[in-house]
């Protein structure tokens, strides 16, 4: 807006009054009637000639109103309801993640224990290792422990 002095111009003036004045709400007139032949027909003017019956229709110009509780809705509460579903969305996936991760640290462990398992029943002598000790061998009794536990471990993650 040009002001000089704080005063707007006569251009900006009569501007805004043009814009106020195209915005202004405008009724308008519809006139219905039936022909001789009993046709109905529309129309912004009155009707010229033989009719059987006429009526004048108002039709304000305003927005129609919508039953549908959706759009009596602001925009607030829309940008409320999408971040609820972002954050939903959000939170589902993080768990469909996590219960992959878990699903795959199971399937590891399962494998881990199977392999475990295999080499404590195979023929090789079985060890452990000790930092202090180094590598010491299982006795008989030591091993036959040694397959019950793995046995349970095989057990457990493999279900």
């Amino acid at each position: 807006m040009a002001c000089l002095f704080g005063v707007p111009s006569l251009k900006t003036l009569l501007g805004l009054t043009v814009l106020l004045l195209s915005a202004t709400p405008v009724n308008a007139e519809l006139f219905k009637w039936v022909d001789e032949q009993g046709k109905v027909h529309y129309s912004d003017q009155p009707a010229s000639g033989k009719t059987k019956s006429e009526a004048t229709l108002e039709i304000p110009n305003r927005p129609a109103t919508s039953t549908n509780p959706e759009a009596a809705k602001s925009w607030q509460e829309k940008e409320l309801e999408y971040k609820k579903r972002q954050a939903s969305a959000a939170e589902s996936e993080a768990k469909r993640q996590k219960e992959a991760q878990d699903a795959k640290t199971k399937r590891d462990n399962c494998e881990k224990a199977k392999q475990n398992l295999s080499q404590l029943e195979s023929i090789a002598p079985a060890y452990t290792y000790d930092e202090k000790t180094g590598r010491s061998y299982m006795d008989a009794t030591q091993r036959a422990a040694a397959i019950e536990k793995a046995r349970k471990a095989v057990t457990e993650w493999c279900q």
